[in-house]
């Protein structure tokens, strides 16, 4: 009950760096460090132009399906961007779905453009031979919120991965 020595008062354990953050905070630091770094990163890839595929089989997949959504053509862009283990009812529902829901199929109308012009891809992993994933800002957001898409390729045939 008698005196506790200063760290112990204070809440500082012995292995916080004299600055007195906690590791909790050291945490969210290097999180913010990271965060920074993820958007300087961000914005250097638009600035330079982004990133577009290199495989010309999978930019003519993403075109098509880019011009299909600019059209409008809901059923049309399901039928060459879903997985190829969708069953037909479960491609009707999600179909349907976007018909029902304005908002979202522009959304994702958008973001494949988007990732069919490539100016703003961030960056796309994979070998884009047989699998790509598009890194990229999510189109008129006031929030910089990074997406991902993958496309896989199977018997020559791109769809975006379920």
């Amino acid at each position: 009950m008698g005196k506790k020595k200063a760290a112990a008062r204070s809440g500082v354990s012995k292995r916080t760096p004299s600055k007195g953050l906690s590791e909790t905070g050291l945490e969210a630091v290097a999180d913010d460090g990271f965060e920074q770094m993820e958007e300087a990163e961000a914005a250097a890839a638009i600035a330079g132009g982004g990133a577009r595929t290199v495989n010309p089989e999978l930019q003519k997949r993403l075109d098509l399906l880019a011009e299909l959504s600019r059209r409008g053509d809901i059923r049309g862009f399901v039928r060459v961007f879903v997985p190829h283990d969708l069953t037909q009812d479960d491609t009707d529902y999600f179909a349907g779905e976007l018909e029902g829901d304005e908002t979202r199929w522009q959304q994702l109308a958008q973001e494949v453009q988007l990732i069919a012009d490539g100016s703003k891809v961030l960056k796309i992993v994979g070998d884009q031979t047989t699998r790509a994933e598009f890194r990229y800002l999510m189109p008129n957001q006031t929030l910089s919120i990074q997406r991902e898409v993958v496309f896989y390729c199977e018997n020559g045939d791109w769809r975006a991965e379920g």
